[in-house]
């Protein structure tokens, strides 16, 4: 006897319904095969086109700093290479984009850089309004405070009246708001447009405290000033910031290559694939290091991509650790610990997405 076209129906829906839970290995190789090579449309095309990748960075010290001969030298940058790595095959062709901070949403969405990785704050408000998507945080911050060691203060707590630094048009200036309006201190911001503006009127006294994201500024302040412990720097965050490139949301191809990117790094670091393992290229049996280092076909053909693109971002910049611990870390002059930016099994937030 035929069964009833409704009973079919159910039937399908609850063979679906298993295989949509059924989860792990034996899932993802229960899905449809492999899509076909995407081809080179939208942002991917033009910047290869061009033959270099426009990244836009922040102009504040620390995270867009240069070395002696002119090079940028920051995490950021390190992640600008990793992307030129990935879709040109060569991590030094990238022109740097500094862009203030009330700048750089317009300059990604006209088109004047191919991607931003400014240390953007992924908000709602921003990736609703603006034309744009975060594609994951690849920096976990929080904002906090630096004051004038002889005003006497050593943490929030101990201000009652302030003159406070900060730069316009960004999330510290609401966060700051907000931090007055709930503590009711009497507390002025002064609201400059550049971090070189900023920062100038809070060492030149005219500003008791300076704001922004901790890590930048702890870094800032040792670029900017010959004895940083004429300062102290507040224990309190008040915010959580989580900083994500930014891309155009008409892209999808592109914003899974930068999202994959910077996830790559995250993986190499969590599978122990350092810039030299990725240039040595050896045979392994891990199905993701395999991956990563190219000896798998097809994983890169859904975006554009071919199967080595992972192994030239790490052989570039190395894995995350690395990058960290150049630019940031205890081999740099900041000696910052990683804190939430170590991997999650190391007690961070950094937790890669599965390449396959």
């Amino acid at each position: 006897m035929q069964a009833h076209p409704l009973a079919r129906l159910a039937a399908a829906v609850a063979i679906a319904a298993a295989l949509a839970f059924s989860g792990g290995a034996d899932a993802a190789t229960a899905e449809a095969p492999a899509s076909p090579p995407v081809p080179d449309t939208g942002t991917l095309a033009k910047v290869r086109d061009r033959g270099v990748l426009l990244c836009g960075v922040n102009e504040e010290s620390g995270f867009a700093q240069r070395d002696a001969s002119g090079r940028y030298v920051s995490l950021r940058a390190d992640l600008c290479r990793a992307v030129a790595a990935a879709v040109l095959a060569d991590g030094e062709a990238v022109t740097f984009v500094p862009l203030f901070s009330a700048a750089r949403f317009k300059a990604l969405a006209e088109g004047e850089i191919d991607v931003l990785l400014g240390g953007a704050t992924w908000t709602l408000a921003r990736e609703s309004a603006f034309g744009i998507h975060f594609t994951g945080t690849n920096f976990f911050e929080g904002q906090g405070f630096i004051a004038h060691r002889n005003l006497g203060y050593r943490s929030l707590a101990d201000v009652e009246r302030a003159v406070v630094c900060v730069i316009a048009e960004t999330t510290t200036v609401e966060n700051l708001r907000a931090w007055i309006r709930s503590t009711g201190k009497d507390v002025k911001p002064v609201e400059l447009v550049t971090s070189d503006g900023a920062w100038n009127a809070f060492l030149a006294h005219n500003c008791d405290l300076m704001t922004n994201d901790l890590a930048g500024m702890v870094m800032a302040l040792r670029d900017r000033t010959p004895d940083p412990d004429d300062f102290v720097v507040f224990p309190d965050v008040i915010s959580r910031e989580p900083l994500s490139p930014a891309v155009r949301n008409n892209d999808p191809q592109w914003e899974a290559i930068i999202r994959f990117t910077v996830n790559a790094v995250i993986l190499a670091e969590a599978k122990g694939v350092t810039a030299a393992a990725a240039r040595a290229r050896q045979e392994t049996d891990d199905p993701e290091v395999r991956r990563l280092l190219g000896l798998d076909p097809g994983i890169g053909a859904p975006v554009g991509l071919d199967d080595d693109w992972a192994r030239r971002i790490i052989a570039a910049v190395g894995h995350y650790g690395e990058i960290f611990d150049r630019n940031l870390g205890a081999g740099s002059r900041y000696k910052m610990e990683r804190g939430l930016n170590a991997l999650w099994t190391d007690g961070g937030l950094l937790y890669p997405l599965p390449i396959r």
